[in-house]
């Protein structure tokens, strides 16, 4: 038997193949994810739900034609955003992703709508957070007419390839919604009434992996999970292995039995009843590209012209010099905030006279990255001492520096993962296990 993984991401939907026999890959597939929609307001991000559907209903088309015995299919995909759908299960809205920042937006009150909701509420919200786009579209009028649900972008694709009209959500997708009652294992309902959400517009939420249907030819869905989740489950070989992740965002994850008290890492649910701890940056690896595209432009300001990819070849060059003479410039990479304090900006400190130069700051990048991770991890503590740090990511896979400077600063030996499109594994396995 074989079975395929989707992970809609936000830049690209990738898939792989998994034959039931040693659960080995048998063949993948990225396509782009470029279906995003331009606004005026800067602000806004969103991305056409019907486009992504095609994208995978051609990938589950192309893959079912050469491995006719495909029985099962696994999703995940970005949380956090949302998008509506009719009573038939149809989208009526495009998908709003977890970069959208209407929630930041401030009201003629003086608040943001993020604040507003935490004020009403009691529950930690972000921008991005299904729910808070919900709120600020629904004191805005932009609910629109026929909306039934609000579904993430993976439970809908579930939804269409199954032709079923009402979502089942997993517990991982609920939660990066927010209002989720982690002990209660569903929406707060009455904290949604508080904030003048009907809560007749919630799918219903499962914390059990379940096939959520069939296509027209039996082939069985498994119920979508977090991206997040699902990378972790592609990855780890031992539930004490901790996940650093470093791509688009950064992650460091580590699963638990339970949710801890007096703890204030971000828990989140996984799968077979358990937990996962994460500490998060909302810059990751965009803040290298954010300096790469800035060092580009200050070349293109002296008449010459220079490739992004030849410029990180350089930036690595310059940073492993400035490592091995001792640079000590600081960056704060916080450049979005975090989700507590989206206000929050980076900076770069301890400027000297001499230590202001190319590989200075881009070692400075490095760290800034990794000592947000760090943070996090500290709260981790204690760990079994033969815990692995396992590594992830484009920007740690293809970055020796990097992964030197994470075993430096973690202070435990780190093993690189040879698992590529994990995420899309992780959903793979989840299928198999079902």
């Amino acid at each position: 038997m074989k079975v395929i993984g989707i992970d809609i991401g936000t830049t690209s939907v990738s898939s792989v193949v998994i034959d039931s026999e040693g659960c080995t890959q048998v063949a993948s597939k990225t396509l782009p994810n470029d279906t995003a929609i331009v606004s005026e307001k800067t602000w806004i991000r969103q991305q056409n739900a019907d486009r992504i559907l095609e994208k995978c209903f051609s990938l589950v088309k192309e893959y079912k034609e050469k491995w006719p015995d495909i029985q099962r299919i696994g999703i995940t995909g970005q949380m956090h955003g949302m998008l509506y759908v009719d009573k038939e299960g149809r989208a009526v809205s495009p998908l709003t992703t977890w970069e959208d920042e209407r929630g930041n937006q401030l009201q003629e009150n003086g608040k943001s709508y993020v604040q507003e909701l935490k004020e009403m509420t009691g529950y930690p919200m972000a921008t991005g957070f299904g729910l808070t786009t919900h709120f600020y579209n629904l004191k805005n009028g932009l609910v629109p007419a026929g909306a039934a649900c609000i579904v993430s972008i993976m439970d809908y694709i579930a939804l269409r390839l199954c032709g079923k009209a009402r979502p089942l959500m997993h517990a991982s997708n609920a939660a990066s919604f927010g209002l989720y009652h982690l002990a209660g294992k569903d929406f707060d309902r009455e904290a949604c009434k508080k904030a003048g959400i009907d809560p007749s517009i919630l799918p219903e939420t499962t914390s059990e992996e379940q096939f959520v249907g069939t296509m027209d030819d039996g082939t069985e869905v498994m119920i979508p999970i977090g991206d997040n989740q699902a990378g972790i489950m592609g990855l780890v070989q031992d539930d004490k292995d901790i996940v650093i992740n470093i791509g688009t965002s950064s992650q460091i994850s580590m699963i638990a039995d339970s949710v801890p008290e007096g703890n204030d890492l971000e828990c989140r649910p996984y799968v077979r009843g358990k937990y996962l701890l994460l500490g998060a940056g909302l810059c990751g690896g965009t803040s290298f590209a954010m300096l790469n595209g800035f060092l580009r432009s200050v070349v293109e300001g002296s008449g010459n012209e220079v490739s992004k990819d030849d410029m990180f070849q350089v930036m690595t060059k310059a940073a492993w010099e400035a490592y091995e003479g001792g640079a000590d410039l600081k960056v704060d990479t916080k450049f979005r905030g975090t989700r507590s304090n989206p206000a929050m900006r980076g900076s770069v400190t301890n400027i000297s006279m001499t230590n202001l130069t190319l590989g200075g700051l881009v070692l400075g990048f490095y760290k800034g990255v990794l000592g947000e991770l760090h943070e996090a991890y500290q709260k981790m503590e204690p760990l079994p001492d033969d815990a692995r740090l396992l590594l992830c990511g484009n920007a740690l896979r293809n970055n020796d520096l990097l992964r030197r400077l994470c075993g430096e600063m973690f202070g435990r030996g780190t093993v690189l993962s040879e698992q590529r499109e994990e995420t899309a594994t992780g959903a793979a396995r989840l299928a198999l296990m079902g």
